[in-house]
């Protein structure tokens, strides 16, 4: 089903408040980021496993997933994900390659990523579908309508058909 509204940017709006779009904006990543940290995660161990979901997870929203899979507690086979290596998250997250390499070791040990028979960096398919992922999930989302919400407020967002 196809949206009949779309919101877009008011050029003008948005260049006259611009101040109140960063505020915005860094009220959201910091709400985005204390809800993956009541995970017990360090902002760095955040950013690798965002950077893992991104890259492994990127091409399921460009391709035509099957409808089956779009929900989270649905298994969805490794082998549908995008390889994911330090390299990768390393320039994804802007960290250092050995700062990730130790820090994704971390995150295996701890059960947070896998490494797959074919050597690549997954997030274990059983913890995606954990009803606490499914609930991170919806208060992310509560945020990005809370931001989306304040900035149809302030005329920076408009509904257009």
């Amino acid at each position: 089903m196809t949206p009949a509204m779309q919101l877009v940017i008011d050029e003008e709006q948005a260049n006259a408040n611009t101040r109140m779009t960063a505020i915005r904006a860094a009220v959201l990543m910091t709400r985005s980021m204390e809800l993956w940290r009541r995970e017990r995660l360090d902002p760095q161990s955040v950013l690798i496993i965002l950077s893992v979901i991104s890259i492994t997870s990127e091409k399921l929203i460009r391709a035509k997933l099957e409808p089956k899979y779009h929900a989270l507690d649905v298994y969805l086979p490794l082998e549908e994900l995008q390889g994911c290596n330090i390299a990768s998250i390393a320039a994804a997250s802007g960290l250092n390659r050995e700062t990730v390499r130790r820090r994704v070791q971390g995150l295996i040990d701890g059960g947070s990523l896998i490494r797959t028979e074919a050597g690549e960096i997954a997030l274990p398919p059983d913890r995606v579908q954990e009803p606490s992922a499914i609930e991170l999930i919806q208060r992310q989302l509560g945020a990005i309508v809370r931001f989306a919400n304040d900035a149809l407020r302030d005329g920076i967002l408009v509904a257009k058909d």
